[in-house]
């Protein structure tokens, strides 16, 4: 099962959730997995909004650079300036030699 597919499953099988996963965080994996042009976005990292309500994008970028990504979910804050968790979904481009790159 596809990280996007498990976030349309909790977002339409709960009951009362009591996180709400806005429709922007739908749209940005699904950005991420189908755009294939120089701009496409690279990840995606989500969070809990401030309210603690739903779960919203906090950043998209294009940036290959992996450790960037990384310490970007590591040095995460939340609005008091304490660490705070992220969620992110990443496209890893890999290579199957004679079938090429994907």
């Amino acid at each position: 099962m596809s990280a996007d597919t498990r976030i349309i499953l909790l977002k339409t099988n709960a009951e009362k959730p009591s996180v709400q996963i806005q429709d922007e965080c739908i749209s940005a994996v699904n950005e991420l997995r189908s755009r294939r042009d120089a701009d496409k976005p690279r990840y995606v990292i989500y969070k809990i909004s401030d309210n603690g309500q739903s779960v919203v994008v906090d950043e998209t970028s294009s940036d290959k650079n992996y450790e960037a990504f990384l310490n970007k979910l590591a040095s995460a804050t939340d609005d008091k300036g304490k660490p705070a968790p992220r969620y992110a979904a990443y496209d890893v481009e890999y290579d199957l030699g004679e079938e090429g790159k994907r």
